[in-house]
């Protein structure tokens, strides 16, 4: 009785020391650090909707370690203007559009910090955007700089970011075009083309611009670029976009299908031409492309 009496206090001692013993998941297994989330090559990707008056982009801060924070931290977040000169001599022809930081009309930022709070790992800094004023021709990027924190330390890496700003709307992106180009006064001549073509949101939510069958290239030829928008009953119109003489035209965009059954009469070195064929955005499945043609099949 005595040895078993012994050997039952020495258990429960042990069994108090372990309890008393910090957990190692009660520590912070991970150096607290601040840095930008998503940071790959210093740059983050923000699509912008031209649809919208002011479209709202964000970067994520977030605070490294395997605990949430026990306290609010506060970030201060600054612009480093000198970073977008940097990216083009490193990155950009001397030949090729520049990057550029947009006017300071056409971009604010609603927060003077950003804090994250107690509990949470990290919170997001928004930048507005007014759309009415960005070119489509013109290539932007907001830097951006994480300056000082109210606890722990910033990150060695990733503080320093540079937003760029894809212009979009829902008309626009790489479409397919499967269609025929055809002389109004002699039927016989004609040609039949498949090609990509990336159309470019511009103006508003619903016109994109369009390169017409010679502009081969991504290169911008005026006198073969165009503007098509969707009205309100899926109904389109056309415009030229510089040079390209555009007489007429028509057809319907099918929202469910991302498809535009087109026609527009052209300018062809004195001819009067036509083109007409279907332009359908590029699927990611094969079950998307099968379900495509299909539709293909029973329109056409």
């Amino acid at each position: 009785m005595k040895k078993i009496t012994l050997f039952s206090l020495f258990l429960a001692l042990l069994f108090a020391a372990c309890d008393n013993e910090e957990s190692p998941m009660d520590k912070d297994l991970y150096p607290q650090k601040v840095y930008i989330i998503g940071n790959q090559d210093q740059v983050l990707d923000r699509d912008v909707e031209l649809g919208n008056a002011t479209d709202t982009v964000s970067v994520s801060v977030a605070i490294s370690g395997s605990l949430p924070l026990s306290k609010n931290v506060t970030v201060t977040i600054e612009e480093n203007l000198a970073e977008v000169e940097l990216y083009n001599e490193r990155n950009v022809s001397g030949e090729d559009v520049q990057y550029q930081v947009p006017d300071e009309a056409i971009y604010s930022y609603p927060l003077e910090k950003l804090t994250i709070e107690a509990g949470d790992v990290y919170n997001t800094y928004p930048i507005h955007i007014q759309t009415a004023s960005l070119q489509c021709d013109s290539l932007y990027m907001i830097p951006l700089r994480l300056s000082s924190i109210s606890d722990y330390e910033l990150s060695e890496n990733d503080t320093t970011v540079l937003v760029r700003l894809n212009l979009t709307n829902d008309y626009s992106g790489l479409y397919y075009v499967d269609g025929v180009l055809k002389n109004t006064t002699n039927i016989a001549d004609s040609v039949a083309y498949k090609m990509s073509r990336n159309l470019v949101a511009t103006d508003n939510g619903s016109t994109v611009r369009m390169y017409h069958y010679n502009n081969e290239t991504d290169d911008y030829r005026p006198s073969h670029t165009f503007k098509i928008t969707i009205n309100s009953d899926n109904s389109l119109s056309y415009a030229t976009w510089d040079q390209f003489v555009i007489y007429d035209g028509g057809g319907i965009y099918h929202p469910e299908m991302e498809l535009y059954e087109f026609w527009y009469e052209y300018d062809n070195n004195g001819n009067r031409w036509r083109a007409e064929g279907v332009l359908y955005k590029e699927r990611q499945s094969s079950k998307e492309q099968e379900e495509l043609d299909d539709w293909l099949d029973e329109n056409r």
